[in-house]
């Protein structure tokens, strides 16, 4: 028999789950994920996922008609976005030889305990797995911003909820408890070297709420608060015939459901920052923000980014609580949440002036690959794409295909105005906020950039901005554009005619613009990243 050592759940029932001859179905070998508050059996074609019997405070399992209760729950909330996972709630009996039964039997005629049923995928395409060894393909990041934006868009929004609008939920000083009751556990069991660190993260936080708390209001009252996922991190993502899947919401605690989409969204921020992929996780953002156009949402970012970190170290303490003094494994989990927490101390820092970097070239010189390569470089950048601005404008998504007819009205002068209005209006949004804007439009004429140098001027803050232009040869831009037009993930229309058309417009940066010219044949074999940076961190422009 095999042994599992848990000390939270009646161990006969662990071992006989972890035996295969206790399915009804055919069953080679049992692999079982533990949790502080769960344990999944994995057997093959579907995983099953116990309740341990738990109260800490902010979660109770502790009777079957809790676990019952939000075995039923989880299934329900779970199938908003995942239906083709969750099959079902399955009862637990024991045979007269003390055997699992998944009938009602004479010895045991009211179930035992309550499980979640659940189609198994491959661990391995668990996202917290993946990316330690593979990138996401382009169109899969994209597929996923937009399955969160899809989903928060979808999700009901507590003010709509004549039950609950006149209830703590969802308000500033519901949505503080769970930030301040991280401290606590994280005080009990912190290194004595850093208790300052925490109590500088405790009156930061405090310090932030007093600011923020009417803006709080203001998001639950005009409908951000929703029924949100409420546990968004990679290891609760994954790949089902190469789609980005979520699973694993959040059923045990209203409050923590009930929250602000950017709360959701930023425990999937903060968990790619600390696996080193913070150039991900701007890409994320700014494909959900171009989809939700929820970019006031900024104003909460940081503020929730240092909540999930300290989440995250809270659930890691915990977990290393279970598990004797002398394991290395509790020791690496200390250590892991001990990294959370500098990582929220991180968050806190004073943010550098703001910068606008605007990218200039004709449609297929490799505007969007740059704009992504930038992230890497340029920390807390929102992207811009006048691809998908012009998309939003139109009325579709940014993955839908136009006649020839809707393209030329796509591209229209009219439309064109339009579009750029919308991108300054929404980079002036964004640098007041404090963050970087990168730009991914033509920018073929003076005209078209200057509006954003004034802005830059208008604003007063000292923001450095500038121009990157892309020399691209008609030919490469050709290639790139007859490239693209397999790949259905990609926003832009633009043709070869359409491209062919912008030369005879293209006015390249003149003396007095703060501009670099990259080489787009060139950008095509490298990215030229010491050029850049040297680019970045000169003068290029303070008003």
């Amino acid at each position: 028999m095999i042994k599992v050592s848990t000390p939270l759940k009646t161990p006969d029932l662990i071992n006989l789950l972890c035996l295969p001859e206790s399915y009804p179905h055919s069953v080679e070998v049992i692999t079982t994920i533990e949790t502080h508050i769960s344990m999944v059996f994995l057997t093959g074609p579907y995983a099953y996922k116990l309740k341990k019997e738990v109260d800490f405070g902010f979660l109770n399992f502790s009777t079957l008609a809790l676990r019952k209760k939000y075995c039923h729950l989880e299934l329900q909330l779970n199938r908003r976005y995942s239906p083709e996972l969750y099959l079902g709630v399955v009862a637990i009996y024991l045979d007269k030889h003390n055997q699992v039964a998944w009938q009602p039997t004479d010895q045991t005629p009211e179930p035992i305990e309550y499980l979640v049923k659940m189609k198994q995928f491959d661990p391995n395409d668990v996202l917290g797995k993946k990316l330690q060894t593979e990138s996401l393909s382009p169109q899969q990041v994209s597929l996923l911003a937009r399955l969160i934006a899809d989903f928060h868009q979808s999700a009901e929004a507590l003010c709509n909820q004549p039950a609950l609008v006149k209830t703590p939920l969802g308000t500033p000083k519901t949505l503080l408890h769970p930030m301040l009751d991280n401290f606590p556990t994280l005080y009990e069991h912190a290194n004595p070297n850093n208790l300052p660190q925490l109590k500088t993260l405790e009156r930061w936080t405090q310090q932030q709420f007093k600011q923020l708390a009417s803006f709080m209001q203001s998001r639950r009252d005009n409908g951000n608060v929703k029924a949100c996922h409420g546990d968004l991190h990679m290891d609760n993502m994954t790949l089902i015939q190469h789609q980005p899947v979520l699973f694993d919401g959040i059923e045990f605690n209203e409050a923590f459901r009930w929250i602000d989409v950017i709360s959701d969204l930023a425990f999937l921020l903060i968990d790619l920052d600390f696996k080193k992929q913070p150039a991900l996780a701007a890409q994320i953002l700014s494909l959900y923000l171009s989809q939700t156009t929820d970019y006031q949402a900024l104003k909460l970012l940081t503020f929730y980014r240092v909540y999930r970190a300290l989440v995250r170290a809270k659930i890691t303490t915990l977990r290393a609580t279970q598990l004797p003094n002398n394991s290395l494994e509790k020791t690496r989990l200390m250590q892991t949440a001990q990294q959370y927490m500098h990582l929220a101390l991180h968050y806190t820092q004073p943010k550098t002036k703001a910068r606008l970097i605007l990218l200039q070239g004709v449609s297929g010189s490799g505007k969007s690959y740059l704009s992504d390569q930038l992230l890497s470089v340029v920390e807390d950048a929102i992207i811009l794409s006048s691809d998908r601005v012009r998309k939003q404008l139109y009325g579709i998504s940014p993955s839908d295909r136009v006649s020839d007819v809707e393209k030329k009205q796509l591209y229209s002068a009219k439309m064109n105005r339009k579009v750029y209005q919308t991108l300054l209006e929404q980079a002036e949004r964004i640098l007041l906020l404090g963050f970087n804007v990168i730009i991914d439009a033509t920018f073929l004429q003076h005209k078209h950039r200057s509006p954003f140098y004034a802005l830059c001027e208008r604003l007063n803050l000292n923001i450095a901005y500038g121009v990157i232009y892309i020399d691209t040869p008609k030919a490469l831009a050709t290639l790139s554009i007859e490239a693209r037009a397999h790949q259905n993930d990609n926003p832009s229309d633009a043709n070869v005619s359409v491209m062919l058309n912008q030369y005879p417009q293209l006015e390249p940066p003149i003396a007095s613009e703060n501009a670099l010219t990259l080489n787009a044949t060139q950008l095509r074999h490298f990215f030229p990243t010491s050029l850049i940076q040297d680019f970045l961190n000169k003068p290029i422009h303070s008003t």
